[in-house]
């Protein structure tokens, strides 16, 4: 996600005419997509490992005994953290992003685009900005854990 907001789109910004930077970006989002949420389910897997490893058990959950520890509130918020990623990345992989990509290729050129292309496109650039700052905070979390 860093790549993509740090060095990918301030790069492809310059590409004159901006349609090929518009190009790359959706084709390297596509192929990013793939590999990113074969990556989730990784981190989310290896993430519940790690959790049993440490000793959270569906009992210490029920009973709420998890979330009276400083590691279960770390935890807690860790996983709130995690699924509003999981939210706005799939908000921002399945739906912004695609229709943005729909609008731009609706034949309208790049220099010229209407208000609505505007919007959009700033719109879907903050919920990947949130998105990374997010992912910011549950690599914090982590360590913390650790």
């Amino acid at each position: 996600m860093l790549f993509i907001a740090i060095v990918m789109v301030p790069t492809l910004r310059k590409f004159e005419p901006q349609e090929y930077g518009t190009k790359i970006l959706s084709s390297s989002g596509l192929r990013f997509r793939t590999v990113s949420w074969i990556a989730i389910l990784i981190l989310l897997l290896t993430g519940m490992l790690n959790a049993i490893n440490r000793g959270v058990t569906v009992h210490s959950i029920s009973t709420g005994s998890l979330f009276l520890s400083h590691f279960g509130k770390i935890l807690i918020l860790k996983v709130v953290l995690v699924v509003l990623m999981l939210v706005l990345s799939a908000i921002h992989d399945f739906f912004l992003g695609p229709k943005l990509a729909q609008l731009i290729d609706s034949g309208e050129s790049i220099p010229t685009l209407p208000s609505r292309i505007k919007k959009y496109r700033r719109f879907v650039s903050w919920i990947a900005r949130i998105n990374a700052f997010l992912g910011l905070l549950v690599l914090a979390c982590a360590v913390m854990l650790s």
